[in-house]
């Protein structure tokens, strides 16, 4: 009976030995999927978001021709109004229902685009989605998937 004990008690260590090896070796594995750099954040565009947002949420936006009206208001940096893209007919190629009445600003310089959509919000007229343009002239997000 004494050897069953002790054999039991060896077979049990044994088993925790084992299973803090394996914690060890998945601690030290390296993550299949890194995360992209994000260039958004390490840039001036967040400080641009917010001067366009102080805009845009304030009590006196117009009812329409919204982009116009932030790109005359914005007096540094300057923002373009985006082309037409042909495959939807506005100025996203996404063709998701959020986009389908949508304007958007961009400034080439600092790879920096704007799109602003109206809002099922009664707080707030318009949405706003902003994002740095890698190598494409629109956003990631607005990729019809």
């Amino acid at each position: 009976m004494t050897y069953l004990y002790a054999g039991l008690g060896i077979a049990m260590l044994s088993g925790i030995a084992a299973m803090m090896q394996v914690g060890n070796n998945i601690n030290s594995l390296i993550p299949l999927s890194v995360l992209k750099l994000n260039n958004y954040n390490n840039s001036p565009l967040p400080s641009h978001d917010r001067q366009i947002m102080k805009i845009l949420y304030s009590q006196s936006v117009p009812d329409n021709d919204i982009c116009n009206y932030l790109k005359n208001s914005i007096s540094s940096p300057v923002y373009d109004i985006s082309e037409t893209f042909l495959s939807t007919g506005t100025q996203s190629p996404s063709t998701h229902k959020i986009f389908s009445k949508n304007c958007a600003l961009v400034n080439k310089s600092i790879k920096h685009r704007v799109v602003i959509t109206n809002s099922s919000n009664e707080a707030y007229k318009y949405k706003m989605f902003s994002c740095y343009l890698e190598n494409d002239p629109f956003c990631s997000f607005e990729i019809n998937k």
